[in-house]
């Protein structure tokens, strides 16, 4: 009788097991309107400047990920579009996507400044979540890892992708004191009338906490609108601060010791590995 219970309560937990590693993650679903401003069919996204969205977010600029071929071919810059938005566990789609030829083209964003490896970076001023200054120049002799986040953005596979990725490098670059002597990270946020000090660091202590408590290395930053529109044109980010819009893109920047630009990272397909070979090759 006893190995027979025993049997019985080894299958009932193998059960439960199996059940629970095979459940899908939860999908929200929200709707989504606006105007495409881009299409990228090598990364299967459309850039759009969408409206509120109601327990989501509010109106921004950004890319979303389709599935579906159709939609990269019918898109074009200045069409409307209507769509669902997906989010599943660590990612995020547009289904059911219905787009409507628009009567005004889409803004020209043409003129936006692409960085260039080998480029001297300005010595940028931020505040950061502790309420003090912060001067890239402070960082000269060290390698510095930034990028661009705000801590209202809801969606898995951006802000949120960021930020846990940086949380990993920082695991990653302390199996290796040596390089992680000389390194600092920074998320700055371009959302500076939101992202206050207190924001920033009940944000950072989120992603932070574990790694570093004190913020000794990896920082959570933001600056007056002027200066962050200032570092978002340089570092390429498309950025048009007001109440009510933001648009966002992705941009990673690992900066050298000497103050220039040593890699590139554009979107959210880049890897925490990828980041601290770059670190490494900076360094060298």
């Amino acid at each position: 009788m006893l190995v027979r219970s025993t049997a019985f309560c080894l299958a009932a937990l193998l059960t439960i097991q199996f059940v629970a590693c095979s459940r899908k993650p939860a999908e929200r679903r929200y709707d989504l309107s606006g105007k495409i401003i881009g299409v990228d069919p090598s990364a299967h996204q459309l850039t759009i400047q969408h409206e509120d969205i109601p327990d989501l977010m509010k109106g921004m600029t950004m890319p979303f990920r389709v599935k579906d071929d159709w939609v990269l071919k019918a898109a074009h810059a200045g069409d409307n579009v209507t769509a669902t938005l997906v989010i599943a566990g660590d990612h995020s789609y547009l289904e059911n996507v219905v787009i409507t030829q628009g009567a005004n083209p889409a803004p020209n964003e043409a003129g936006v400044r692409l960085p260039q490896i080998g480029d001297l970076v300005p010595d940028f001023t931020f505040i950061n979540q502790d309420g003090q200054k912060v001067l890239l120049a402070h960082f000269r002799g060290k390698a510095v890892l930034l990028t661009f986040i705000y801590t209202r953005c809801p969606l898995p596979d951006y802000c949120i992708r960021m930020s846990n990725n940086f949380g990993t490098i920082v695991r990653e670059l302390k199996k290796r004191p040596a390089l992680y002597e000389k390194t600092e990270q920074l998320s700055i946020s371009f959302d500076p009338d939101y992202d206050q000090p207190k924001v920033l660091h009940a944000y950072g202590e989120n992603y932070a906490g574990e790694v570093d408590p004190h913020f000794t290395h990896w920082q959570f930053v933001t600056a007056t609108p002027s200066e962050i529109k200032k570092a978002a044109d340089f570092f390429g980010l498309s950025y048009t601060p007001n109440a009510t819009q933001l648009v966002h893109s992705l941009r990673t920047v690992v900066v050298g010791p000497d103050g220039r630009i040593a890699h590139l990272f554009n979107g959210n397909e880049w890897k925490p590995a990828d980041a601290v070979e770059a670190i490494g090759d900076s360094l060298r």
